[in-house]
């Protein structure tokens, strides 16, 4: 693992626990290519460039490549390498052959472990509000008509999901994320939802699971906001108060491209946003976590997307004023939406995140120090409880998050988040401890009270619509008869592929069933869409963490089979792109014939008996070849009488010259 000579026991037993970090190990960086003492930015006791490093161009295209993402890479990294954990951003290389380049702060122990390993990357991850930064929001002076207008708008899309591919379309592209991009693509190919199973469930689940989020959360969808991971201006050029962000627009091109085609081509589809920005980083409590920057256009930092690039200037790090965070990962969220720009247009003041020194030992840590500070890191979780009583306080209080009640639970939340960093205990004062809870956050095991804020009225609203739909969705397995079968995607030559895409096909459902059984999921394509919302509430405390692993664990199996289906005989590598692609057709319609022909149905229900799940037909095993489904499709209906106009229509308006 490495050598773990801190001797503050909180710290030593982060650090061994960073080794097992949920990670794809990419490529070996020899240590002679690594820059470890980057000179960290420091001024007035704050680090500015806590957590951040750099890399070189061609060594991020190699570790894209790794992962696949080579046609559309990101542009910085969140890593681990030789026992240092952060970020690294792309920089064009000085010529002294470094390739990476590391700070002091983000060396946490030493290590010869060489490989780059890669936690998460930049990409396009759609905006969403949340109850702390509505509460927040509202505070500073948003008024509720703004967040009240936002959620209708957002459930009249999920309304017409199974009825208008026109919306099912705006909401998959803009909403869900590189999970959306198969629903995305069967839709723009002419499939419907009222005919296509998979579509089917894939949109039900959609619109169920964002109902939930709605009803649990508040996930209020904001299309002019993201979610973006913080990287550092190294060139200098903002000043204090601005931020460079350049964002990627959902699109049915690049998101076929992401799909694993071989016939797509990148289209750099971005926009550098300018004006007043609202920033945030979660948890947060205190009004100063949200910070308003002035977002401006800077040519030097082009080449950085989907990212929200912070200045070296200034008196104090903007992260740092945003719930005392830094460089090393942290994701913000960020939304230009005017509506949402508090009146004062400037930010309030930032509270103090000055985290307590730790304590340190007189000798070295011990494996029962560790054990004790794990057992008693267990009994003092106290972060959420803590934050709890501030969404009560703030709910029963005229002055909101400015009551003095819920600065006093900021301070006590931010002692909280450090516990793993200090070791120091925070415990809920006796007076803080709510006796009734608002009715929008369901404890039903307590007394509650009907709340008249903005988050009481957005929550009825929304919770008759939520429970009608879940108990629909539920419902909605699909058995034998269910099944319809498009004649249209059978061509021929796919019957040469018939035995290998069955033998596939098994493995597959067996594993899919084996991770749905794991996580306590009910259906397939709750896991495909990243949409889950049927996870006993009992483990909803670590529900984000599970969700995450379960994403991770379908993302890498959904990758083995698309490799799979990509590998062609050594014979078949000298043919032509042209030739290639009408290959992987015929083998594209091979997987959708032992899916969702009658015969293999029935075949399927068949090999499913030992294990006990009769009667449910999984079906994602064919959309692993959507894109080449979609080809077919397109070949068979054609393009008359279609509106191009249409985002809808994209794909097809892409392919009409290409196939």
């Amino acid at each position: 693992m490495g050598k773990f000579t801190n001797r503050n026991i909180a710290k030593c037993a982060a650090r061994m626990g960073q080794c097992f970090s949920s990670t794809y190990a990419t490529v070996e960086v020899s240590s002679g290519q690594v820059n470890m003492h980057l000179p960290d930015i420091k001024r007035n006791g704050y680090d500015f460039s806590d957590g951040i490093g750099k890399i070189t161009p061609d060594l991020a295209m190699e570790v894209a490549q790794k992962l696949k993402l080579d046609l559309n890479p990101p542009c910085a990294y969140q890593i681990r390498y030789a026992g240092c954990k952060g970020v690294v951003a792309c920089w064009p290389e000085e010529g002294d052959r470094i390739r990476l380049s590391l700070r002091s702060s983000m060396t946490k122990f030493f290590s010869h472990h060489t490989t780059l390993e890669i936690c998460s990357w930049t990409r396009f991850q759609p905006g969403f509000l949340n109850r702390q930064i509505i509460t927040l929001l509202s505070t500073l002076g948003v008024p509720d008509e703004v967040f009240w207008g936002m959620q209708n708008s957002m459930v009249s899309k999920l309304d017409k999901v199974l009825v208008d591919t026109d919306a099912a379309f705006e909401v998959v592209i803009s909403s869900c994320g590189e999970q959306g991009h198969t629903p995305a693509i069967m839709l723009s190919a002419g499939f419907k939802p009222q005919t296509e199973p998979h579509l089917r469930g894939m949109l039900t689940c959609v619109r169920a699971s964002q109902l939930w989020g709605l009803r649990e959360k508040s996930r209020i969808f904001i299309h002019s906001g993201r979610w973006l991971m913080g990287v550092l201006d190294e060139l200098g050029v903002l000043e204090q108060g601005q931020c460079f962000i350049q964002v990627s627009n959902p699109s049915l091109q690049n998101c076929f491209l992401k799909h694993g085609s071989r016939f797509a081509e990148t289209k750099k589809n971005f926009e550098v946003i300018k004006g007043l920005v609202v920033i945030a980083k979660n948890p947060c409590l205190h009004p100063g976590d949200v910070r308003i920057l002035e977002a401006v256009d800077a040519p030097g930092l082009h080449h950085l997307y989907d990212c929200l690039v912070f200045p070296q200037k200034g008196e104090r790090p903007h992260t740092n004023e945003a719930s005392g965070s830094d460089l090393d990962g942290d994701l913000y969220f960020v939304t230009w939406e005017e509506a949402l720009i508090p009146p004062s247009k400037k930010s309030s003041q930032p509270m103090q995140y000055d985290p307590d020194k730790p304590r340190e030992l007189h000798r070295p840590v011990t494996h029962k120090d560790i054990i004790e500070f794990f057992s008693k890191n267990m009994v003092n979780e106290h972060l959420g409880s803590i934050c709890n009583a501030h969404v009560v306080h703030s709910d029963l209080s005229e002055h909101g998050a400015s009551d003095e009640k819920c600065i006093h639970l900021a301070e006590l939340a931010a002692i909280a988040v450090d516990f793993p960093k200090t070791g120091k205990i925070v415990s809920m004062p006796a007076q803080l401890k709510p006796q009734l809870y608002p009715d929008f956050m369901g404890k039903e095991e307590f007394q509650s009270y009907k709340s008249n804020k903005i988050l009481g009225r957005l929550y009825r609203h929304i919770k008759d619509a939520y429970d009608e739909d879940v108990s629909k969705s539920s419902e909605l397995n699909f058995g034998a008869s269910d099944i319809n079968y498009d004649a249209d995607l059978e061509i021929t030559g796919s019957a040469d592929y018939i035995a290998d895409a069955w033998a596939k096909k098994c493995s597959y459902d067996g594993q899919l069933i084996g991770l749905l059984k794991q996580y306590k999921v009910k259906r397939e394509e709750e896991v495909v869409t990243g949409q889950i919302w049927s996870m006993p509430k009992y483990v909803s405390k670590k529900l984000g963490d599970l969700k995450e692993k379960l994403g991770h664990s379908y993302g890498s199996l959904r990758k083995e089979f698309r490799q799979l289906f990509e590998n062609m005989d050594s014979d078949c590598e000298q043919l032509n792109e042209d030739e290639k692609n009408k290959l992987y057709e015929r083998k594209a319609s091979a997987w959708y014939q032992v899916t969702y022909h009658p015969e293999w149905v029935q075949k399927t229900l068949e090999f499913q008996k030992p294990d006990g799940n009769e009667g449910v037909v999984m079906l994602s095993f064919a959309w692993i070849a959507a894109d080449y489904l979609a080809r077919i499709k397109v070949k068979h209906q054609g393009t008359e009488n279609l509106d191009f106009a249409k985002p809808v229509n994209s794909l097809v308006r892409y392919l009409a010259d290409r196939i």
